[in-house]
């Protein structure tokens, strides 16, 4: 009992840390220094593993650490060479693209996802979260509308604390780091305010 308290309570005063926007904080598309030091901090948190080759992200998917991304009728896979990620990194794929279906004739591509150190390429950050698998590359849609919508939807999540999204230009694509206890912790509320709303309007109304 006493354990399940203090579960309780540090992951209570993390769920407070990682909602509370920093000072000076706005959501952007545009990388930085300390875009990157968040990614880097969030797999530190989660105690994520840098896999340095394509075997070891083999290992961590037979482990179930990580799970396959396959495509379905809302996104697709395309020169995606380690098509593997964390759990939670594929719950947001599937949500995000299911929810781009109104937006985005296509749906969605994703150009890559776990990608080992021996195989980044030459301009990425020594930081990146590619080699935890906890990033997924995004094409950037030639529809507007669905650019649009999909940038819009990237701020809205990056202002919630749960990722962290940039519009990169060599190549151009969409990298977004999930956070994967925040992004579970918001989809809980989520569900919670869902329900009271659906229960609300279930109940019987009093007459005046």
């Amino acid at each position: 009992m006493q354990k399940m308290l203090v579960r309780l309570v540090a992951l209570c005063g993390w769920l407070v840390l990682t909602s509370i926007p920093a000072f000076g904080q706005t959501p952007s598309l545009e990388g930085s220094p300390a875009s990157v030091a968040r990614m880097a901090r969030q797999a530190e948190l989660h105690d994520f593993s840098r896999m340095g080759t394509g075997a070891k992200i083999l290992e961590f998917f037979g482990k179930k650490r990580l799970v396959k991304l396959e495509g379905d009728g809302n996104y697709r896979l395309d020169g995606v060479s380690y098509p593997y990620v964390r759990r939670e990194v594929k719950l947001f794929v599937e949500r995000l693209s299911s929810q781009s279906r109104g937006f985005c004739e296509d749906g969605l591509t994703v150009t890559s996802s776990a990608r080992p150190v021996n195989k980044q390429p030459s301009n990425a950050s020594p930081k990146s979260v590619h080699p935890m698998g906890m990033a997924i590359d995004f094409r950037i849609p030639a529809s507007r509308r669905c650019r649009t919508w999909l940038e819009k939807t990237l701020l809205t999540l990056e202002g919630q604390r749960v990722l962290e999204a940039t519009r990169e230009t060599t190549p151009p694509h969409y990298h977004v780091a999930v956070f994967p206890r925040p992004y579970t912790a918001y989809l809980d509320v989520k569900k919670k305010t869902a329900a009271k709303l659906a229960t609300k309007k279930s109940a019987p109304q009093r007459k005046k």
